[in-house]
């Protein structure tokens, strides 16, 4: 009778854990899925008619971007440029670095922006860059 009942025991025990550790296992692959980044580098510019036509690491600490403004306004507006960098490893901290550039630069536009850190530009799974406007003129417009 304790031979049967065992029996029943583990084979209750056998069915109940295989589907809890595959449910177990198929949440923790979505968890580290979410959690990847697709490798990349990507501009964005949130200025009108200022566009980023180039993005590229240039070295261990540094992001190289190219700029042009096609506005009808004389003068180019003041903008700031924001570069950050990601890893998927969790120990590593994320990189940036930013630059202003003032009303009236020049276009088109190459500069060069460090990022701090302790991680290198090339070891990284994320570049972005992003343009935004800068002071209080911009903002008002």
């Amino acid at each position: 009778m304790i031979s049967v009942v065992l029996t029943l025991a583990l084979i209750l025990f056998i069915g109940i854990v295989p589907s809890s550790l595959a449910q177990s296992q198929q949440v923790d692959s979505l968890f580290n899925k979410a959690q990847t980044l697709e490798r990349g580098i990507y501009g964005i510019s949130n200025v009108p008619n200022v566009k980023i036509t180039g993005v590229t690491i240039s070295s261990e600490k540094a992001v190289s971007i190219n700029l042009r403004y096609n506005g009808t306004e004389a003068t180019s507006p003041p903008i700031i440029i924001v570069a950050n960098a990601l890893t998927n490893r969790t120990e590593q901290d994320p990189m940036e670095g930013s630059q202003v550039l003032s009303e009236g630069w020049i276009s088109p536009n190459s500069l060069t922006i460090s990022v701090n850190g302790t991680s290198s530009l090339y070891d990284v799974n994320l570049v972005s860059v992003v343009v935004t406007p800068y002071g209080s003129t911009a903002l008002q417009k």
